[in-house]
Formats: structure tokens, sequence, C-alpha cells
């Protein structure tokens, strides 16, 4: 038998005992998915993993401060925010308004940064597909399972807002270095714009991409773009500079420069903590070096050329605050605050991964970065000593008080808890008369090695005894009574919460929940 098809005298010979449909399959093969549709499958890849785990934590204690702020009406948020935050208004102002439409509970406050965080991920390829489409399928695939990327998208923060707007203006200055129109400049500058009003340390990225687009184009054609960012920024001083006096972020200077690098190095490749943190660290730094390698020895021009670009914006956006913090001028380094630095450094990394010439070597490389970065993810929701500080577990625990009691924690403590116990009053000086007080404890989550169990104290005050003591993984505790009403110092409940040797009795917060 032969088969004549139309398009030309040809024959080709097939079995006759062949089906009539198997030739037409023959000519069909499998096809590799197109970059837009790998980053289409990415992006909701990483929605589900956000959505769908976004209330396996309670809310901490950044948290807490952010939805006391939001539930107040506009006018009063913003006079407050001074006060009570040490970042710019426009993540506070958006979030506000999403509240408003969707409600303040944790679920719904949380997942605005949930779809921030998802909508990172296309614009991640953005950046990268500057490069070329497979270095931005890369970029989008780190996106995706990045343990740091992932978990600030589900906290209710301005992080993730500014490494989206981060990433955004980077994407658009690669654009503007290729294409130097003022449309192109002026799309940078607005988003950088953005960025800046979301948090400070995003000018840190600015002003690479405004030198390096000033030394290629000449300023004249940078200099109403690049002014504007500056005009914003000169703005936004007077509230940084209240900001800092009221003392937000004064706690940063307390810990070691050294120690807060370290933990940055660690945050931005496997997340903020996690188990055998020491091993996958050392084992994902090793797979970047690789990935750098790559694009150095394997990488064509163009390739070495745009992770050139972003090696520079790196370098010098976690440069800037490490100098200033070095120097003792304005000390506020800290892995949170530098984040936005991750963008152009998941592009060197992904340049390297999906260089032309890198072969299966990226891609070993790569899957096997992809790999732990989710084993660090999974960690992190699975055990629960890991998750973020179990407020919630601590006040189902508490339970409802038949009489007014009086609640020892750490500092700051009552944020989080009247979240889910309602309103608590801070006490100072002589402590009500009451028959019950409840020593709490979480356990110390530490940069490297198990986390610290949560210890509280089990000799009772004067006039107490206690009656029983409760131990998870994540917190810890011990409740006495007295017979009758009885009359404490907030002094001697400080005394004796010190007996616990926890990290977080440090400071002592003594409140009363009627």
């Amino acid at each position: 038998m032969r088969i004549r098809f139309a398009t030309g005298s040809t024959t080709v010979p097939a079995d006759r005992h062949e089906p009539a449909d198997s030739v037409a399959r023959q000519g069909t093969a499998w096809r590799w998915p197109s970059p837009t549709e790998l980053v289409i499958a990415l992006t909701v890849l990483g929605g589900i993993l956000r959505f769908a785990t976004l209330n396996v934590s309670s809310l901490e204690l950044d948290e807490s401060a952010t939805l006391i702020l939001v539930h107040r009406g506009f006018s009063g948020m913003l006079s407050h925010l001074s006060g009570s935050e040490s970042a710019p208004p426009l993540y506070y102002t958006l979030v506000w308004a999403w509240t408003k439409v969707f409600g303040a509970g944790p679920l719904a406050f949380r997942s605005f940064s949930a779809l921030v965080g998802t909508l990172t991920i296309p614009v991640m390829y953005a950046a990268g597909k500057q490069i070329s489409p497979r270095i931005g399928v890369w970029a989008a695939a780190l996106a995706t399972v990045s343990p740091a990327m992932y978990f600030y998208s589900q906290e209710a923060r301005a992080y993730a807002l500014m490494v989206l707007f981060s990433a955004a203006a980077f994407a658009a200055w690669q654009r503007a270095l290729q294409e130097p129109e003022r449309r192109q400049l002026a799309l940078w500058a607005g988003l950088s714009i953005l960025a800046v009003l979301t948090h400070y340390f995003a000018a840190f990225l600015f002003i690479p991409e405004a030198v390096i687009l000033a030394r290629r184009l000449g300023w004249r054609r940078v200099w109403a773009p690049t002014g504007a960012v500056l005009l914003i920024g000169l703005a936004l001083v007077p509230l940084a500079a209240s900001q800092r006096a009221a003392g937000k972020s004064n706690w940063i200077e307390d810990l070691s420069l050294r120690g807060r690098v370290t933990e940055s190095v660690k945050l931005f490749t496997v997340g903020v903590f996690g188990p055998l943190v020491l091993f996958a660290t050392v084992l994902a730094v090793l797979l970047i070096v690789g990935a750098v390698v790559l694009v150095l020895r394997r990488g064509t021009k163009r390739e070495r050329r745009g992770a050139w670009d972003a090696a520079i914006v790196a370098i010098v956006a976690i440069a800037l605050p490490l100098l200033l913090a070095a120097t003792h001028l304005v000390d506020v380094y800290d892995g949170r605050n530098v984040l936005a630095f991750w963008v152009p450094f998941a592009v060197v990394v992904a340049a390297g991964l999906g260089a032309e010439r890198a072969g299966r070597s990226g891609a070993l490389l790569g899957g096997a970065l992809c790999a732990i970065c989710l084993a660090m993810i999974a960690a992190a929701n699975l055990i629960p000593a890991y998750r973020r500080d179990n407020w919630r577990g601590v006040a189902h625990a508490l339970g409802k008080p038949a009489t007014a009691r009086i609640i020892v924690g750490a500092q700051f403590a009552e944020l989080p808890l009247s979240i889910y116990m309602g309103p608590l009053t801070t006490v100072s000086g002589q402590v009500p008369a009451t028959r019950e007080v409840d020593f709490v404890a979480l356990r110390h989550l530490r940069t490297v090695g198990s986390p610290e169990a949560p210890v509280v104290p089990r000799s009772a005050p004067a006039g107490f005894h206690l009656a029983s003591v409760t131990k998870t993984e994540t917190f810890a505790i011990s409740r006495f009574v007295a017979a009758g009403a009885t009359t404490l110092s907030v002094t001697s409940l400080d005394r004796a919460s010190g007996q616990a040797k926890a990290c977080s009795f440090c400071a002592a917060e003594v409140l009363l929940q009627q």
C-alpha cells in the first residue's frame, strides 16, 4: 500500500495492517514548553505555594504592629506611622485599602503580600529576559522557590512589595540600557519612586542603576528621571529622621554586625530558619559559585555583559549599607532591609544556570539549588519549631480567664497576644491583686543550630503555688495560682521570670487581662 500526500508526488510505504490514524500520530512529536508557558506554570505554582500555606504560622510581633496600625482610620494611620514603623507610607496605604475590601483577619491581611510575592515571579522573568528568555525562566524559577521570597510573601510587612517594585525597576533599567528612549527612562524612574516610597533601602539599587545609565547615556539624558527620584527621596527625609529619632531601629545596632552579615548570607540562600541550615547554606553557596563560573566560562558576550551589569548593581546595593554600618554613620544593616539586593543577585545566578552553552551543567546546578530551596520551605512548614513565633498557640493554651490574671512574657508580647486574646494592659509598678500569674516563653531560633527550647520558671512567686506547666516545641507556659487575691510587684515578677534563663525574658513585660 502507498499513501500519496497532496503536497507532492512522493509516496510513502505503509504497513497494510497499521491503523489508519497511526501515521498522523507519527508526525506528532512532544514539544518543550515555551518560555511564556513555563513562566505561567511557575507563577501558578508560586501562587499555590504561597496561598495554600498562608495560615500555617501565626502572626508575629512585627505583623501585629502593622495590623494594629491599619485598623486605624486613614489619617490616624499616617499620623502614627513615624512612631510605629521605620518605613515609608506606600505599603501601609495599600494594605490599609486592601483590608477595607478583603477584611483585616490574619489570612486576608497576609494575602496582599502573597499576591505581591506571586506577581514578582513574572517580573523576575522580565528582568532575566532582558539577557535571554532562558535566563528569564531561571530567574522566575528562583523567585518561585526562594525561601526568602516565600517567607516574606507570607509576612504582612513592606518587604515583599519592596522586592516587587525593585524587580520591576531593575527590568525597566535593563530595557533602558538597550533602548534609551525617554519613555523607558520615565518608566524606570516611576518604578524606582514606588520602590523608594515602599522602603528606604530601595535607594541602594537606584544609585548604581543611575550611575551606570549616566556613564553610558550621558547625564543630559538621565538627569530628569534621576532628579525626579531624588526629589521624592528628599521629601521622605523628614519622615525618616522622625522615625530614626523614635528609635524604632535602635535594636539593630545592639546586634553584632558580623552576625547580621552571616544571617543575611543565610537569608539570601536558604531562607530565614530551617534544619541543617549550615550544611544547606554551604551547599547552596557552592551551587551559586558554580553558576557564576558557568556564565564566566561558557556565557556569550551578551550573557556576560548582562550578568556583569546585574553584579555591579548587586555589589553596590549590599556594599553601601555595609559601609554605612561599619563606619557607624547610619547602622541599620539587616538582611530584611537589604532584601532588594536579591533581585540583581538572582539574575546573576540565573545567567549562569541559563547560559546558552551551560548545557546539562546549568540544569543540574539549577535543579539541585531549587531542590534545596523547596526542602527548606517544606521543613519550615512541617516542623513547628521552625515556624514563626506561635502567639496563636500561646493564646489558645492560655484560654479565657475566669477572673483577672497576670501574664508575664517577652518584651512587646502585648502586641501579638492582643490580636488573639483581645485587649491587654501593660502593667508597671504595683501589680493589681490577682489569683493567677502565667509565665510565657517562646522557643528561641538561632542563626545556626537547632532552636533553643522554651524555658519557664517553676519557682512560685510569694503567695502562689505551681498549678501546671504546658510545654510544646514552640512555647511553654507555667501557671501559678493563689488561694486568694494577692498583690505582687513588677520587680518580683521580673526576678521570677529571670530564673528561666531564657532569651525571651531578657526584658520581661507584665500584662493584665481582665
